[in-house]
Formats: C-alpha cells, structure tokens, sequence
C-alpha cells in the first residue's frame, strides 16, 4: 500500500515529449490504467503532468482480505496531429505509489521517433520510447548456455 493507505494503480507521472527534437505542443495525453481512463495537455514546451490514480477505498480495504497477486495495467499515449503514439505500457505488479520509478517521482522524457524498448523497473515491466531515471532491473538468464 502508499503511504496514504491507498492501493495505487498508476502512480502521477510527468515529462516532456518531443518530436524530432522539437518540443510536442497542445496534444492530448490519454492514460489508462484497469479501466480508468483520464486526459491532460502538453504545454507549448511539450510537458504534461497527471496525479496518481488509486484504487477505490472497497478494492483496497477487500484487498486485505481476499489473496492475490496485485497486477494493474498501464496505458499511456499521446495524440499528435491525427496520429496515435503508444509512449509507454506495462504492469504495475506493486500497490505502492512510484514503484515505476523506484520510489522516486516519475518523470519521463520522450522522443516520439525512438523506438520502443522493453525492460523492468522493480519487477513492473514496461514497453517504451521514453526514458526516464530508474535503472532498469538485471536481466535473468532462464535457460541454461547451450
């Protein structure tokens, strides 16, 4: 759980996106997370900000009592001049706020050119173009050398 209790299903997230360098002005950000769904806007300098989204007080409170492994989907795109861009996906497998980022405020950066790369931050993997300042988690050899 977050420090207030609450089970967070995407913790608030900020940064600023590019495209060919170039600050991405006025464009809707779509985030969704489970079947939340809320907007911001791009400033004229490409930055955006959203707060955390929680659980509802009964899934946290019945959380306690019924196991489980805790999963949340996370969604987070942005629209530019008719196109739709994928910025970043994962699963939040962590209830508590900035487990994205370990523990620290998530800000991201993206360049809507770059192509997408897949990691893990603290056990929540994630497919990107942005970056932000997490180190990602040591890849696990499964198998064996052959």
């Amino acid at each position: 759980m977050s420090d207030n209790n609450k089970t967070c299903l995407f913790s608030a997230i900020s940064g600023t996106i590019t495209l060919n360098g170039k600050p991405v002005a006025n464009a809707r950000i779509q985030r969704t997370s489970d079947k939340r769904t809320d907007e911001s806007l791009t400033d004229e300098n490409g930055y955006f900000s959203m707060p955390s989204i929680f659980a509802n007080p009964i899934f946290s409170f019945m959380s306690r009592f019924i196991p489980g492994q805790f999963v949340s989907t996370q969604k987070l795109y942005i629209y530019v001049d008719g196109m739709e861009y994928l910025l970043l996906e994962g699963i939040k497998r962590n209830e508590t706020e900035f487990t994205e980022s370990r523990g620290k405020p998530w800000v991201i950066t993206c360049e809507l050119t770059d192509d997408p790369i897949r990691f893990r931050v603290d056990g929540n993997a994630f497919g990107s173009k942005c970056k932000w300042d997490a180190e990602h988690d040591k890849r696990m050899k499964i198998l064996p050398p052959s």
